[in-house]
Formats: C-alpha cells, structure tokens, sequence
C-alpha cells in the first residue's frame, strides 16, 4: 500500500470495525492504529461483571479475540475468522479500561497465528491468548 492508499484503508478499517454492532455494544474503539501497530480499548462495563463482581471471562477474550482480527487487517487488505483461541486469564478486572494488543507470529497465505494481550491503565498484563485464524479471500 503507497501512503495514501494505506491511510485510506485505516480509515476506512478503523470505521468497519468501531461501526459493527458487537464493537459498538462492547464499547470498543481504536486507542492506535498503524500497520502492524494497534492498540484496541474497551471500559469495563457493570454488564461485564460476574457473580464473583469480576469481568466475566467472555468479556475479556472479546477484546482479545477482537484485536487479532484487527491487528491481522492493519496489515493486509484481507477477511479473517477465528479458527481456535486459547485464552489465559491472568489477573481479576473490577474497574477501568481494558486495552489489548497483538503480536503476529507469521504471515502464512491461510492461516495466521497471533499472540494478543490485555492490560490495564498501568500496565498490569491481565489476560492474553494465542489464537489460530483464517485467512479468507
């Protein structure tokens, strides 16, 4: 992508994505988004808490499944869908924001393997996952 045509497509990304109705009802937005380099962002909702008063965990793999999928398209001009995502909940989520990030692990024609993780405002790793995905045509 030229630099013209690449901050078209972000554009247009950043609007697909904070536009569909699960981002929107989860309350996600883009805190980052460059080629390669996305950071996602998510408030902890009352709605999210569970019976423990802590977010439940569907909650937290939501931002995590959600910033694979955008970290893979910042990159490539591609549709992707989650084949698998093991998700490790680290440390309890009361209160705040949550952001995420992720890390590609390669860059295969079909299949993608990404490492995400979620953290607080100061920094405190509270979840992460490896997730599998496809890439579709």
């Amino acid at each position: 992508m030229e630099n013209t045509s690449a901050s078209a497509y972000l554009q247009w990304l950043k609007d697909e994505f904070e536009e569909s109705p699960f981002w929107k009802h989860m309350g996600i937005s883009f805190d980052r988004l460059e080629p390669g380099d996305v950071i996602i962002k998510m408030p902890v909702k009352k709605e999210f808490l569970n019976s423990n008063s802590v977010m439940h965990g569907g909650a937290l793999t939501s931002i995590l499944d959600s910033i694979i999928g955008a970290a893979i398209r910042s990159k490539r001009e591609v549709r992707v869908a989650t084949i698998s995502l093991t998700t490790q909940f680290i440390a309890p989520v009361k209160e705040g924001t949550l952001y995420a990030s992720a890390a590609l692990i390669n860059s295969g024609n079909r299949i993608q393997f990404v490492e995400s993780k979620a953290f607080n405002e100061k920094g405190l790793t509270v979840g992460s996952a490896l997730g599998t995905f496809a890439i579709l045509k």
